[in-house]
């Protein structure tokens, strides 16, 4: 099991106030104002830890109550949960200011291609249009931060398979285009993904994985199987792995492993080590190995968003 950070539950505490801190940064760089929307499992916080960054609040928006309960498991005294995406008003926004990070992606399941039922980002009746509630947030932070002229990053992430309708539409409100990365270059699953943002040096970045640099001495799968257990890969990246146990069976993936002479999937374990989390990440509570995948396959790859946010290393202060 991994190392809890803190027994305290404040996740369920919908009080906004801006939670004080009594560490102070020996850097001269501020410390960071983070807002996690669609925050998930908290991999963004995870990842900025990770980096050595210094917190000074962490604001995140998330209802599943399994991802709630894991995050607040690991993170309970560095994240302050504000609850759905869509109660998250202007007056909350003022109260919890100034943010300097805003990150999140919304539910991809209506965006992506693979799935022939989609509603696109329109629908009223879909998890698409939740896309507008970020958006919403973004364009009043951004307004914001202009008019107190305060330092404001953000990042926007959702499938890359989305149709090219979709993608227009959220460049439009975004007033750029995506930068295109794929966790491939990072792990050995393939899960390619747009990332709208402002970070520096992103287009840099992106631009180098797509173009195939770099790619010489790419994660393997053999390198993040059970060592002591005679497993074998079969194959060196594997498919998107999503939040289905059967994700996997497909023509480029199927049966992945093999092991005492039998063809098998992937371990839990050896799927958290795939996404750069610890062994055991999600071991939690009663949570059965699916729910486990439901919550990992929603989550980001830490190896990709460790790789993104280090573009702020030299804007923000680091312990």
């Amino acid at each position: 099991m991994a190392n809890k950070q803190s027994s305290k539950m404040q996740s369920e505490n919908k009080d906004t106030a801006v939670p004080s801190s009594s560490a102070t940064s020996t850097s001269k760089l501020p410390r960071l104002r983070v807002l996690s929307l669609f925050d998930g499992i908290g991999t963004g916080y995870y990842s900025l830890k990770e980096l050595g960054f210094d917190i000074e609040v962490f604001y995140a928006s998330e209802i599943d109550k399994d991802a709630l309960m894991l995050t607040r498991y690991h993170f309970s005294d560095g994240i302050t949960q504000l609850g759905s995406v869509t109660e998250i008003t202007n007056e909350t926004l003022d109260k919890i200011g100034p943010i300097n990070l805003l990150f999140g992606g919304s539910p991809c399941s209506d965006l992506s291609s693979v799935n022939y039922r989609k509603r696109g980002i329109f629908d009223p009746d879909g998890t698409g249009i939740l896309y507008f509630d970020f958006y919403r947030i973004w364009n009043y932070l951004q307004t914001k931060s202009r008019r107190e002229n305060t330092p404001f990053y953000w990042l926007f992430e959702n499938v890359a398979s989305m149709e090219l309708k979709n993608k227009e539409y959220i460049s439009k409100f975004f007033e750029c285009q995506p930068n295109v990365i794929d966790s491939l270059h990072y792990s050995p699953q393939r899960r390619r993904r747009f990332f709208w943002a402002n970070l520096p040096s992103i287009r840099q970045l992106s631009y180098t994985r797509e173009i195939g640099l770099l790619g010489d001495n790419e994660p393997k799968l053999e390198d993040y199987l059970e060592k002591n257990l005679d497993r074998q890969a079969n194959v060196e990246k594997v498919g998107t792995i999503t939040s289905k146990r059967s994700c996997l069976q497909d023509g480029r993936s199927r049966n992945p492993v093999s092991q005492d002479g039998q063809f098998t999937g992937l371990y839990i374990t050896e799927i958290e080590a795939i996404f750069g989390l610890p062994p055991h990440f999600t071991d939690v509570g009663d949570l059965s190995i699916q729910s486990r995948q439901k919550l990992i396959g929603r989550a980001w790859s830490v190896q990709v968003i460790k790789e993104l946010l280090k573009l702020l290393e030299n804007t923000f202060a680091k312990k």
